[in-house]
């Protein structure tokens, strides 16, 4: 009984130092809600099709810039259109082994919006970000903590980016925002993509 409880608690241990150890990766990426957004509008009616997950990140974000989401176009302001969500993972690298080694994680939002007379004042719109995951067969629970983490917070920074954009046009005529929305759209894919090592378990250091 003393030898399993033994067991146990080294177990917890280990779980506890490789959630730290994320977290703190995580923290130090810097992935967080990068401050107010300020959006021409206070009323948002969210339409399209997305995860449930992504729904809900979206209506933290916007209740936390101060914009109320409603239900009805008569009572919106401007209609946020999700065209697509896609997260996916790839195989990015194996060892002489032919064992995988690393992991690319890939998340893609395309969307547009519309007044409330169905008048396309944003055109369609894509966001895409990888990050790119070392992986170790031996610990595997926190991989897969590891790539929870990156999809949520991946997810967040494209909707905070989805807004910035929403804001940018403001005042723009069609041109000037198709070109601005091009530009954007090749920095922001050019700089997404960083590469993360999970830290290694109890049993890999000693």
């Amino acid at each position: 009984m003393t030898q399993n409880k033994a067991v146990n608690s080294k177990r917890l241990i280990i779980k506890a130092s490789a959630g730290l150890a994320v977290m703190s990766l995580l923290s130090a990426c810097g992935w967080r809600i990068r401050g107010k957004v300020n959006l021409p509008y206070s009323k948002l009616l969210i339409s399209g099709v997305m995860t449930p997950e992504f729904k809900d990140g979206l209506r933290m974000v916007l209740k936390a810039n101060d914009i109320e989401i409603v239900e009805q176009v008569k009572n919106a302001e401007v209609v946020l259109e999700i065209i697509t969500e896609q997260n996916a993972k790839q195989v990015l690298s194996y060892n002489s082994s032919g064992q995988i080694t690393a992991y690319r994680i890939i998340s893609r939002v395309a969307f547009r919006v519309f007044d409330v007379n169905g008048i396309e004042i944003f055109p369609e719109s894509d966001i895409f970000q990888t990050r790119d995951l070392d992986f170790n067969p031996a610990n595997i629970q926190s991989f897969d903590y590891m790539v929870n983490e990156v999809v949520k917070n991946m997810r967040t920074d494209i909707i905070v980016q989805m807004l910035r954009r929403m804001a940018s046009i403001k005042n723009l005529d069609p041109s000037i925002k198709t070109s601005k929305i091009q530009k954007e759209e090749t920095s922001s894919n050019q700089k997404s993509g960083s590469r993360i090592r999970v830290a290694p378990s109890a049993s890999e250091t000693k």
